[in-house]
C-alpha cells in the first residue's frame, strides 16, 4: 500500500512558544536565569527561579523531539540510499536549468509501510532510505502553526534557494565538507572551533545537493509537431544530456558515501540547538534520498545513527539499528550508545519546559522510555552484545532526562516590581494569574525611593517607566506531606489528597498511581537484575541506586530515595558516596525542608563522607528557599572557615539576588564582603591543590568582580560605593 506523506503533515517540529511578556532583556543580570544541566550533581533552586518566572513557555502535551514516522526501508539487491519512486516537480514542466537564475525546493516523497524490517529485506531491487509512518509503534507529533517558522540556522531542504549554475563547484564544496568535519576544522590544537565555517559549508553543501536533485527531476520535453520545434527539441535533449553527465560525475565528489558522512559529522559541529538538529539532519537526510545516487554503507549508517542520537530522533535510531542488524553490519558498543543518547536528547525539551501543573498520565509519552530501551536491549541480543553495568546505568538515567515533576517543587516566591517614576498607567496587578504573568506590580513614590539617575540609567525599564525588581515570598510552606520533617512528627503518615485514609509516606510513595515514571524506573532495574531481553543477569552498583535515588528525588519520592540510602546500600554491602547525600540534600532544597537538611547533613559528616560544592549549593538553595537569607550568609562563611569548601560562583550571586530583591540590603553586603575576603586570601602550604586552583578561579571570576557587583546592586536599584569596598 502506498501511503503519500505531505511535506507539511508532523514533520516539522514545533518550536517553543512563549506568551508575550514585557520583561525580556533585562532581567539577564540574574544568575538565576542560566539553566542547570542536569548531570551536575547540584541543585537549582526550583522551577520557580527567576528565568521561569520570567519565561513562561506553553508546553505541548506530546513532545516534539521523538521522531516517530521516520522508518527504513531496505534490500540486499543493492545499495543505494533512495528516498522515493515518485517524481517531485520541482521545476515547471518541459523546463531546463539555463543559465539564468533557478529557483527550486524540494517535497517530501512517497514511501513505502511495513509491518517489520524482515519483511523489508527482499521489498525492491533497490534499497531505500524512505519516510514512512509507523501509527503503532510511535507516537505522533503535534505541530503548532503558530511556532511552525524557519528558524535562521537551521538547514531545511524545504527553503527556496536562488542558485546559478556557474556556481555550481562540487570540488570547493566537498573540500570544505572535509574541512569542516575535521577536528577546529583543521587546524590542531593551535585553532579554534569554528561553527560559523561548518553552517557555511553545509548551507553550500545542501544547495548543490538541491541543484543536482532538481536537474534529476526535469522531465522529458513533450512531443510537439512541426518543423519549426525540432532545433529546440535537439536543444532540450542535449541540455539534458549534460545534465546527465553532471549527475554522473557527481556520484564521485557530493553524492559520495563519504562526503554524505562527512557533511553529517560537521552538522553535528554546527552548535545547533537539538530541535533544529533533529529538522536539519532529517531534511539532509531527505534530500539525499531523493537523489538516490547514494551507497549506504557501513560507516555512513552509524555516522546517520549518532547525527539521529544527538538530534533526539528516537524512531530513527531504532530504525537504523534494525538497519545495521538486516545489513549485516559488525555491532559496536557506539551505536547504542548513540541510541540511548537520542533518549535524553528529546528529554531536553521536556526537561526544561515541562508543564508540572500537569498530571503524570498527562505528560509526554518520553516521560517513560521503557518501550524504546527493551527495544534497543533487544536489538543487541539479537546481534549478540553483551550488555554491561555502565551501559545498563546509561540506559536507567534515562528515567532522569525529563526533569522533576511538580511533586518534587514548590513555588515559594513571586517577582514584583515597583516603579520609580511617574506613567500614564497607574494600574496595579495583584493576582499574577490573572495578569497570565508571574509578577506583582506595586506602585512606588518617586519621592520616597530616593533613587539617584546613575542608578536609574542601570534599572530595567517596564512599560517606559524604571522599576525597581523586588520579591515576594509566600507566606504558605508545601503541603505536610511533602515535607520529611513534618511527616517524621506526625509518624510517618500522612493523609492523601482527597482521601481520607492515613497511610505511611513511603508505602503512598511505592504505589503505581505515586508516579508511572518512577514504577517503570524500578520495574526496568529489577528486570535488569533478572536478565533482560536475553541478556545475562547483572549486579546493580553504586552509580545505578544513585540513579535510582535521582528519579526519586525528581518525581518528589524523598522517603524511597532515603530508603535506598539508608536501607537498601547497607544491606547490599555498598557505602553510599557524596553524590547519594547531595541528591537528597538538593531535593530536601526545592521543598525548604532546611530541618531535615541539617539532620542529613549531621548524619553525613559523621558518616565521614566527604564534602563538595554541591554540597552547599543544596543547603543555600533550602535556605533561600525557606526565606533565611542570612542563614544562607553565614552558611557559607561557616563551610568556608571550617571545610575550605566553596559553592559554586552563581550561590554568590544567588544570595545577592535574593537579600536585594527582598531589600535586605545589608545581608547583601554581607555577602560582598565575604566576597572581598575571598579576593585577599593568600593560600596556606597546607591547603591542597584542589583548593588552590578553586580559590584562583574565584578570586579572579569577572562575574565576582567590583563592576560586576556594582551593576547587580544598581539592577536592583541600590547603590554600591567604593566605601563598601576594603
Amino acid at each position: 500500500m502506498m501511503h503519500h506523506v505531505s511535506c507539511k503533515s508532523n514533520r516539522a517540529f514545533p518550536l517553543p512558544s512563549s506568551s508575550s511578556s514585557s520583561l525580556k532583556g533585562p532581567l539577564q543580570p540574574f544568575s538565576l536565569f542560566k539553566p542547570k544541566s542536569i548531570g551536575q550533581g547540584g541543585s537549582s533552586l526550583n522551577t520557580t527561579s527567576f528565568r521561569y518566572l520570567h519565561r513562561r513557555r506553553q508546553i505541548p502535551q506530546l513532545c516534539r523531539m521523538v521522531d516517530d514516522n521516520v522508518m527504513i526501508n531496505v534490500s540486499n539487491n543493492s545499495n543505494v540510499i533512495n528516498s522515493s519512486s515518485c517524481t517531485s516537480h520541482i521545476l515547471k514542466k518541459n523546463t531546463l536549468p539555463t543559465k539564468s537564475q533557478l529557483y527550486f525546493s524540494t517535497t517530501i516523497c512517497h514511501g513505502h509501510d511495513h509491518d517489520n524490517m524482515n519483511a523489508l529485506a527482499n521489498h525492491s531491487t533497490s534499497e531505500t532510505l524512505s519516510t514512512i509512518t509507523d501509527n503503532d509503534n510511535y507516537p505522533k507529533r503535534t505541530t503548532n502553526s503558530k511556532t511552525n517558522h524557519q528558524d535562521k540556522n537551521e538547514i531545511s531542504p524545504e527553503n527556496l534557494i536562488l542558485i546559478h549554475p556557474e556556481t555550481y563547484d562540487p570540488i570547493k564544496t566537498q573540500q570544505n565538507i572535509l574541512k569542516a568535519a575535521q577536528w577546529n576544522q583543521g587546524t590542531g590544537s593551535q585553532g579554534k572551533w569554528n561553527p560559523k565555517f561548518c553552517h557555511e559549508a553545509v548551507t553550500a553543501y545542501i544547495h548543490h545537493l538541491q541543484y543536482l536533485l532538481s536537474l534529476k527531476n526535469n522531465v522529458h520535453p513533450s512531443e510537439k509537431d512541426g518543423d519549426q520545434e525540432q532545433d529546440q527539441k535537439h536543444n532540450q535533449q542535449q541540455d539534458l544530456d549534460d545534465s546527465l553527465l553532471l549527475i554522473q560525475r557527481a556520484k564521485q565528489t557530493l553524492l559520495s558515501s563519504h562526503t554524505a558522512e562527512r557533511a553529517l559529522k560537521a552538522m553535528i559541529k554546527m552548535n545547533l540547538d537539538t530541535h533544529h538538529l533533529s529538522k536539519s539532519v532529517r531534511n539532509l537526510e531527505r534530500l539525499i534520498g531523493n537523489i538516490a545516487m547514494t551507497p549506504l554503507t557501513d560507516r555512513l549508517s552509524l555516522r546517520l545513527l549518532e547525527a539521529n542520537g544527538k538530534a533526539g530522533n528516537i524512531g530513527r535510531t531504532i530504525s537504523l539499528l534494525n538497519l545495521r542488524k538486516v545489513k549485516g553490519y559488525k555491532p559496536i558498543p557506539k551505536e547504542f550508545q548513540y541510541a540511548i543518547q537520542s533518549i535524553v536528547s528529546a528529554g531536553l525539551y521536556l526537561r526544561k519546559n515541562r508543564n508540572v501543573f500537569l498530571r503524570e498520565d498527562q505528560q509526554p509519552e518520553i516521560d517513560n522510555p521503557t518501550r524504546w530501551l527493551d527495544a534497543i536491549l533487544v536489538n543487541m541480543s539479537d546481534r549478540g552484545v553483551e550488555l554491561d553495568t555502565k551501559m545498563a546505568n546509561q540506559m536507567l538515567d534515562c528515567y532522569c532526562s525529563t526533569g522533576r515533576s511538580g511533586k518534587a517543587l514548590h513555588f515559594f516566591y513571586k517577582i514584583s516590581r515597583e516603579y520609580v517614576e511617574d506613567g500614564k498607567n497607574d494600574s496595579v496587578v495583584v493576582d499574577d494569574r490573572d495578569a497570565k504573568e508571574d509578577f506583582v506590580v506595586v506602585q512606588g513614590n518617586e519621592e520616597n525611593n530616593g533613587t539617584s539617575q546613575n542608578i536609574k540609567s542601570q534599572m530595567p525599564v517596564f512599560e517606559n517607566r524604571k522599576a525597581k525588581v523586588r520579591m515576594k515570598m509566600r507566606q504558605h510552606m508545601p503541603p505536610y506531606y511533602k515535607l520529611p520533617s513534618e511527616i517524621k512528627l506526625n509518624g510517618d503518615l500522612v493523609k492523601r489528597p482527597n482521601r481520607e485514609e492515613l497511610i505511611s509516606r513511603l508505602k503512598w510513595e511505592k504505589e503505581k498511581d505515586f508516579s508511572l515514571s518512577l514504577t517503570a524506573a524500578f520495574a526496568f532495574a529489577d528486570s535488569l537484575t533478572h536478565g533482560a531481553c536475553g541478556h545475562r543477569p547483572i549486579q546493580l552498583d553504586l552509580t545505578s541506586w544513585n540513579i535510582l535515588i535521582k528519579a526519586c528525588c525528581y518525581r518528589g519520592a524523598l522517603w524511597r530515595a532515603m530508603e535506598i540510602l539508608n536501607d537498601i546500600l547497607p544491606n547490599n554491602g555498598i557505602r553510599p558516596d557524596t553524590f547519594s547525600y547531595n541528591t537528597i540534600l538538593a531535593g530536601l532544597a526545592r521543598v525548604g525542608d532546611k530541618d531535615f537538611m541539617r539532620d542529613m547533613f549531621t548524619t553525613m559528616t559523621n558518616a565521614n563522607i566527604a564534602l563538595d560544592k554541591y554540597t552547599i549549593q543544596a543547603l543555600v538553595d533550602g535556605y533561600l528557599n525557606a526565606g533565611d537569607i542570612s542563614g544562607a550568609v553565614t552558611l557559607v562563611q561557616d563551610m568556608f572557615n571550617q571545610h575550605h569548601i566553596l559553592p559554586p560562583y552563581t550561590t554568590h550571586l544567588k544570595i545577592i539576588e535574593f537579600a536585594l530583591g527582598n531589600e535586605l540590603l545589608y545581608e547583601a553586603k554581607r555577602q560582598v564582603y565575604f566576597i572581598q575576603q575571598l579576593w585577599k586570601y593568600t593560600p596556606k602550604p597546607s591547603d591542597s591543590k584542589e583548593f588552590q586552583r578553586i580559590m584562583y578561579l574565584t578570586q579572579r571570576n569577572p562575574k565576582l568582580s567590583k563592576s560586576s557587583l556594582q551593576r547587580l546592586f544598581a539592577y536592583f536599584g541600590e547603590e554600591l560605593t567604593d566605601q563598601d569596598f576594603f
